[in-house]
């Protein structure tokens, strides 16, 4: 077998890593399709798989110091267009009725979501080039009087999640009540969980991390959604990822089935409990909502049937599925529909005007709601009871053509490349980094419009700065801040050898203290 050899480190790798892992997965997927699916988009599908598996061996390679951002967001789209091209119809429910999706649509699609994705990593790679920022005066006290008011930040903000419902406030306040039951105990639940996997952590922190992931497990299993409980699971992997440097590939493996095992059951579970009058016992739904899925997957594995294992496919994964709608707006743009030029990011124009000072200000929900009459997936006046989004990379095409995605998406990876340089490195401090963590679940969402997917991150930035102000270290002595840092100095390779450290190999480096 080829191989070839890592100068840093010293190791070989077979060829098979890079190339034979999504090649075999692809394969996979082809001979257990339920459809005919063509070689073009067989082909298509390998190199989107191939885009964010080859990220990763990157990171793999380096000294991982920080979270692969560019292979996580590539490895979303990959199962929100590679999946679904083998395991679900290629159809789409309209208003006028089920429609059958051309195969040049979804050729096409596959298409535009491979040059889309790969216009991002080369903006977040120019992004990355750019020299600034290197050193903030910003971060968080290591005094321990100090870190009272954190602990108490989490727990006052999972009690109002509990307590307050988000609308409490009106239109004017949900924004920043919704800020401040999410994202700013999601910044203490990561600076905690820190110091846990550290082991500074005290019996009370502890608690505190099993209550708070509690809470988003028992509220998403009560209203049915599980998103609250994948963002914490997201967070704690991130954190995972800073400590260890590693994915902890068993949690993995085991959450993801769980998830799976849970999605035909949502819908039934909806209509049971999403009504006046409802059961409020969480252990009645709990139970409810796993007798559900269980019973849609017993059918499929003990009858053996192709029609119910294909009914099951489209329950477990036909919320994740965006090639469906891509395809149908290729075959509507511009045939049918025209293409905006830019009319549906106006919103991006006001959203940074908090609907506090600007009660009637336009909804980012405005361009989805035109999305889903033009495109005939809603009637006009059923626009109050549903919300589906096309997802960014779509709508660059509805905007602007052929020409949108790689506009759009190499703009957004230049963003997407800030934000990882000043949120994700570990040189940025524990405050910001743990702020950068909080907003990862937010980040991974590629069914948003542009402007719902970017408009809340500078008022969730500002919101989190403003609550935790007690806790600021504005101590700007080099060597004093040296002295009290969270991180650990990442060391510099240079040929194979550190500059630290001699003749140490990259592999004794990554040891933590």
């Amino acid at each position: 077998m080829q191989v070839f050899r890592i100068a840093n480190s010293g190791r070989t790798w077979p060829v098979l890593l890079y190339a034979g892992v999504p090649l075999i997965i692809t394969g996979l997927l082809w001979a257990t399709s339920f459809y005919e699916v063509t070689l073009p988009q067989v082909i298509a599908a390998f190199i989107l798989g191939w885009i964010p598996w080859a990220a990763y061996r990157e990171w793999v390679r380096g000294t991982r110091e920080k979270i692969p951002l560019f292979a996580l967001i590539g490895s979303v789209y990959w199962v929100a267009y590679a999946v679904p091209l083998f395991w679900l119809k290629h159809g789409i429910a309209l208003v006028t009725g089920t429609h059958q999706l051309s195969e040049n649509a979804i050729t096409q699609s596959l298409y535009l979501v491979v040059f889309g994705v790969g216009a991002m990593k080369i903006g977040m790679a120019a992004a990355g080039r750019l020299r600034f920022m290197h050193s903030y005066g910003l971060d968080i006290h290591r005094n321990p009087g100090r870190w009272h008011y954190l602990r108490l930040v989490l727990l006052g903000a999972a009690l109002l999640k509990i307590a307050v419902p988000f609308d409490m406030l009106g239109g004017g306040g949900r924004q920043f009540l919704a800020i401040v039951e999410t994202t700013v105990p999601s910044v203490a639940f990561v600076i905690l969980l820190r110091y846990y996997l550290r082991g500074k952590a005290i019996p009370f922190d502890k608690a505190l991390l099993a209550g708070y992931a509690g809470i988003a497990l028992v509220a998403g299993i009560s209203s049915g959604w599980l998103g609250s409980f994948v963002g914490v699971a997201i967070m704690a992997t991130a954190v995972y990822v800073y400590e260890r440097r590693k994915f902890p590939l068993v949690a993995i493996m085991i959450g993801i089935p769980i998830v799976l095992f849970l999605q035909p059951g949502k819908e039934k579970f909806r209509q049971q409990y999403w009504r006046a009058g409802a059961s409020e016992s969480y252990v009645e739904r709990f139970n409810y909502w796993m007798d559900s899925s269980w019973s849609a997957w017993g059918k499929p594995l003990l009858n053996a049937d192709e029609e119910q294992a294909r009914n099951l496919a489209s329950e477990t994964l036909g919320r994740l599925s965006l090639l469906d709608q891509t395809a149908n707006v290729m075959e509507s743009t511009p045939e049918r529909i025209p293409y905006q030029n830019g009319r549906l990011y106006s919103y991006m124009l006001v959203t940074f005007v908090p609907r506090l000072f600007w009660p009637d200000k336009p909804s980012v929900n405005d361009s989805n709601r035109w999305y889903q009459v033009a495109y005939r997936l809603t009637m006009r006046q059923n626009l109050n009871g549903v919300s589906i989004a096309v997802g960014y990379l779509p709508e660059s095409y509805i905007n602007f053509g052929w020409v949108g995605p790689p506009l759009v998406m190499f703009c957004l990876g230049i963003l997407l490349g800030l934000f990882d340089r000043i949120f994700l490195r570990p040189s940025s401090g524990l405050l910001l980094n743990s702020i950068g963590v909080s907003l990862l679940p937010g980040l991974l969402i590629v069914d948003a419009q542009l402007a719902q997917y970017i408009a809340g991150v500078g008022q969730q930035v500002a919101v989190a700065l403003i609550t935790l102000a007690p806790m600021f270290d504005l101590h700007r002595n080099g060597s004093y801040r040296g002295a009290r840092s969270f991180f650990t100095p990442a060391p510099n390779f240079e040929d194979g050898r550190s500059v630290l450290t001699g003749n140490r190999s990259q592999a004794e480096l990554l040891r933590r203290p």
